[in-house]
């Protein structure tokens, strides 16, 4: 029997498949791909997720966990700084050629599985309430034009952003995440 390495193989494992899927794609990588780049044997991998959709499912949770616990961290005093704050949160996986791994994963929506498709639709569903509310408080504040629609704005925020990741990886200007987040912001302010 193996004994024990002390080694945090099922964190390694999530870290390197949100990689390879922020990188690659949900298709773009196999257990022996992984098990090749932190050192395992494909079977330490299959002893975490017995599935690849068990794997993408919890990669993706663990995703959608971090993202909102960076989001809640924001701590600007207005709403239109938060939303500019919010945009950055997406230069960082810009300047390291990756996509926001559940914009990867929902690219590949038909063939992911049902769990995976919920996490996913967690994190969209999260993100646009959360930049609902800070379009709201723009309202309020009147640093916003009042005719906007918030829900529909904050759609539109989203899909700039991941747009603007998807244009990152096609040059070498990754700033454009930035440049387009802020732009957005510019766009609907008063």
């Amino acid at each position: 029997m193996a004994r024990p390495s002390g080694r945090e193989i099922r964190s390694e494992v999530l870290s390197e498949a949100r990689r390879a899927i922020q990188s690659s794609g949900v298709n773009g990588f196999s257990y022996s791909d992984l098990a090749s780049r932190i050192g395992v044997k494909a079977p330490s991998i299959h002893h975490h997720f017995r599935k690849k959709e068990d794997l993408v499912a919890a990669t993706t949770k663990a995703y959608r966990e971090e993202f909102r616990t960076l989001v809640d961290a924001i701590d600007e005093p207005t709403a239109i700084g938060r939303l500019r704050a919010y945009g950055k949160l997406f230069l960082s996986p810009a300047r390291e050629n990756l996509m926001c791994l559940c914009g990867s994963v929902a690219v590949e929506w038909d063939g992911i599985d049902s769990a995976t498709q919920r996490e996913v639709d967690a994190f969209v569903n999260g993100e646009v309430q959360w930049v609902t509310t800070q379009v709201e408080a723009a309202v309020a504040a009147g640093d916003v034009r009042s005719t906007l629609d918030p829900g529909a704005m904050a759609l539109t925020y989203i899909a700039t952003l991941e747009g603007a990741l998807v244009l990152a990886r096609t040059s070498a200007a990754r700033e454009v995440v930035l440049d387009a987040a802020n732009g957005f912001v510019d766009l609907i302010a008063t």
